[in-house]
């Protein structure tokens, strides 16, 4: 048996072909969503009627939507990504961290960033405000081995993990190579890290050629500082008193940013530019702040952490839609299509429905816009939880329901 929670329309045009009925008949008709919670929202961008359907007030758990909301926080909180507070005397530069979590980053690399630090022949880190635990709540304790859950830490650096790349001739290249690696062709996994230090062990056998593999490392202020050092070449200096009188310097790839966190769906990055939306507002790193500012822009949200890791995360899909339009005013269509990634799993059809996953075991959810064959604009948030049937066949039922609302809206 089915449970149909939410399904909502906007403006009478789509009422005059897609009707709430018509929606029941889909899902009731669609096997694969047996026995799964189904909420489908769906507005067109260009009116603003008032909200009717069915249970549209009904909480889901959103997992990496939530980085919608992320994203909107930052746009709406300026735009502008502060990458580090500095001050320069003669041919030292002193710095501050914001939270930025690009540099050195093995995906991400802010060349920009690294070049301006490597002008200066002294670096002193000047300690910043911050309220920042390593975890966010409801974070799975035993996941501290993979790349999705680095660690957040004030000034990420190498992305907060160790880079493994199997090289043709065979040998296996770390990046940041500083740990202790500990090679064991009898482990069953490619890389493993010790719970409690900064250990490493790796089994060579399970690489293939080209292989490249991520763990997190276990953050401190002082391992940050070492991995400067390492990174930049140089000594850094510590100092416990806050800088003062400084200058910001900010990203020059904003969009860049955003479309790791949507396109890429990357964690770290999701949770790193939370903290920096509060140190923007209140001059401290804090995910827990920033998510409070976060929540501040959306009714309907209950929200503990800037990435979706959290299974205490609850949002009802109306949020989500009106979070999408929210975005959609302040950006404009064109830069969505730059951020958002297109197209869902669907193949050999032209770019109509940009749009950002969010999956956690027995939840899957698809949020965006899409272009209709009338070249109507939509906005929709697709969430369906609790199903136990095979992933794949529930991404089937979307890509089933997105073609459908194409060619009858």
């Amino acid at each position: 048996m089915k449970k149909i929670i939410l399904l909502v329309f906007f403006s009478s045009s789509l009422f005059s072909q897609i009707s709430t009925k018509k929606i029941e008949n889909w899902i009731s008709k669609n096997n694969d969503l047996d026995g799964s919670v189904v909420s489908i929202t769906v507005k067109r961008i260009d009116k603003d009627k008032k909200i009717v359907g069915l249970g549209n007030d009904i909480y889901m758990t959103p997992a990496s939507n939530v980085k919608i909301l992320t994203v909107l926080g930052s746009i709406n909180y300026g735009d502008s990504i502060p990458i580090l507070n500095y001050k320069v005397y003669n041919d030292t530069l002193k710095i501050s961290p914001t939270g930025y979590p690009l540099l050195s980053h093995p995906k991400y690399i802010d060349k920009d960033l690294e070049k301006f630090l490597k002008k200066f022949k002294h670096i002193v880190y000047h300690i910043p405000k911050i309220d920042l635990d390593k975890y966010g709540p409801g974070w799975a304790w035993d996941d501290y081995n993979n790349y999705y859950q680095a660690e957040r830490s004030e000034m990420p650096i190498y992305g907060n993990v160790i880079q493994a790349i199997k090289k043709p001739n065979g040998d296996i290249e770390i990046t940041p190579n500083t740990y202790k690696i500990v090679f064991d062709f009898e482990q069953k996994k490619q890389i493993d890290r010790s719970e409690i230090e900064n250990n490493f062990y790796i089994n060579p056998s399970l690489f293939k050629s080209g292989d490249t593999i991520y763990s997190p490392f276990i953050t401190s202020r002082k391992n940050t500082i070492r991995l400067l050092e390492n990174a930049l070449e140089k000594k850094v200096e510590f100092k416990k008193e806050e800088l003062k009188d400084y200058n910001v310097l900010n990203s020059g790839q904003v969009d860049d940013i955003y479309s790791a966190i949507l396109k890429d769906s990357d964690n770290l990055i999701s949770e790193s530019i939370a903290a920096n939306i509060s140190f923007r507002l209140n001059d401290t790193i804090s995910v827990d702040k920033g998510v409070e500012l976060i929540k501040s822009l959306s009714k309907q949200i209950e929200l503990f952490d800037g990435s979706g890791l959290s299974r205490y995360n609850l949002v009802t899909p109306k949020s989500i839609v009106s979070s999408l339009h929210d975005i959609y005013n302040l950006i404009g269509f064109e830069r969505i299509k730059k951020i958002f990634p297109k197209n869902y799993i669907i193949k050999d059809k032209e770019d109509f429905v940009w749009g950002k996953t969010g999956t956690l075991k027995n939840n899957h959810n698809y949020s965006g816009y899409i272009i209709t064959d009338k070249n109507r604009i939509y906005i929709f948030s697709i969430m369906i939880n609790h199903f136990t049937n095979d992933l794949s066949k529930i991404k089937d039922a979307i890509v089933d329901f997105l073609i459908y609302l194409k060619s009858n809206s």
